[in-house]
């Protein structure tokens, strides 16, 4: 399958809908005719040839590409479901990587002990790293549509069950802004970050991250965080 926007193609492709999301919304008011609504479109492996396609599953990193028309459910902007990564057999947990390819991305990132939460605003062509032991949303406040692409590990599944037990992240963007999710006892403060990059040089905003796939090496920290903890600040 072609993946919009681009000269990729994809292994696999899935849609979250409105009643996929429903455990983690902000405010719950679905007619039956909305449920099957697509909020958010995913694209996964995408690959330029059959050669990069086997590189990365040699290599066990995925590129993936998804997809976030602009809008709103309620008040809340439209956003991913949110996850954490598991441990690696390193006891780290699993990094990723970022880049917005076409509009504008909000990203909220949560440590998994809930003694941080971290918004990064990016435009096209940033580049945002999720630290090991982090959980992540993207979301898209704007009025264009939001492309993004990551690079990720393929040995793991991602973990959506404590968000969806917590019905959402910390705090929920809004159109007057973040609010509390009252299913957490504390909320930290909110810290806000510009993009970041793990500190590699050939790693960097402004260039097309998915030519990496011509120096794998360089996505290594992917699978093995000990490895590469200098990277992250």
């Amino acid at each position: 399958m072609k993946v919009p926007y681009s000269n990729l193609a994809c292994t696999a492709y899935s849609t979250r809908t409105l009643y996929d999301m429903k455990d983690v919304l902000y405010e719950i008011e679905q007619s039956e005719s909305q449920q099957n609504k697509d909020l958010y479109f995913m694209y996964r492996q995408a690959h330029a040839s059959e050669n990069d396609l086997m590189r990365m599953k040699s290599e066990n990193i995925r590129y993936d590409i998804t997809i976030i028309p602009p809008g709103k459910n309620g008040s809340e902007y439209a956003k991913t479901y949110g996850h954490y990564h598991p441990l690696s057999p390193s006891n780290i947990p699993y990094p990723e990587i970022y880049q917005v390819l076409k509009g504008k991305a909000t990203y909220i990132l949560q440590k998994y002990d809930l003694s941080k939460f971290i918004v990064i605003k990016a435009e096209a062509k940033d580049i945002v790293t999720i630290p090991p032991g982090y959980g992540h949303v993207t979301i898209n406040e704007s009025d264009e549509e939001l492309v993004a692409a990551n690079w990720v590990s393929d040995l793991f599944s991602s973990d959506y069950e404590l968000i969806k037990k917590k019905r959402g992240f910390l705090y929920y963007l809004t159109d007057i802004g973040f609010v509390k999710n009252n299913s957490y006892e504390k909320h930290p403060e909110i810290t806000y970050e510009k993009p970041n990059v793990p500190k590699n040089g050939n790693i960097q905003s402004g260039k097309d991250m998915y030519d990496l796939i011509n120096t794998p090496d360089e996505l290594s920290f992917l699978n093995s965080p000990e490895k590469a903890n200098y990277f992250f600040e």
